[in-house]
């Protein structure tokens, strides 16, 4: 297997994803309001580094992996999920994890390399919520339980990136 090149993006996910509560609010997040916990991430990574993300950048990132999460990774989700209530299936819910979680990596191998590729994002200093407020554009943002999670994952990453 070729070694995974570098993504700073990846790296961070990772490092935001394993910190307390952030997890529980991205699944609730993508559970509950359909969001693309992937581009959520890039939202908080993108706001990290100081940058605004546009409605055409989150467009093109958007475009370029929607059929990826369509055909790939939520089918190895919800076979996943499915799997939960049968216990014989344990070990093969645990492959198919490990198999969902290569799929996202190349979900956001494919955003790094258009973030690369892509013309400079413009700098901002709290882009953070913006950022999050865009990705959650076309959902129920009037729903009045999806501001306060999306305001909750915002001190989450403030915590990890002044920490």
């Amino acid at each position: 297997m070729n070694p995974q090149p570098c993504n700073p993006f990846w790296d961070y996910s990772v490092s935001l994803y394993d910190r307390e509560g952030v997890a529980t609010v991205c699944l609730q997040l993508q559970d509950d309001f359909g969001l693309d916990v992937n581009l959520v991430l890039y939202a908080c990574w993108l706001a990290q580094r100081n940058l605004v993300l546009t409605p055409a950048h989150l467009a093109e990132v958007d475009s370029l992996t929607t059929r990826w999460r369509m055909q790939v990774v939520q089918p190895l989700r919800q076979l996943r999920q499915q799997w939960r209530a049968v216990a014989p299936a344990k070990d093969l819910r645990s492959a198919i994890k490990a198999l969902e979680l290569q799929a996202e990596r190349q979900q956001q191998d494919q955003m790094y390399t258009c973030f690369s590729a892509a013309q400079a994002l413009p700098a901002g200093a709290g882009a953070l919520r913006s950022n999050l407020a865009l990705v959650a554009t076309g959902t129920a943002l009037a729903d009045e339980n999806l501001a306060p999670l999306l305001e909750q994952l915002a001190l989450l990453c403030e915590r990890v990136n002044s920490g």
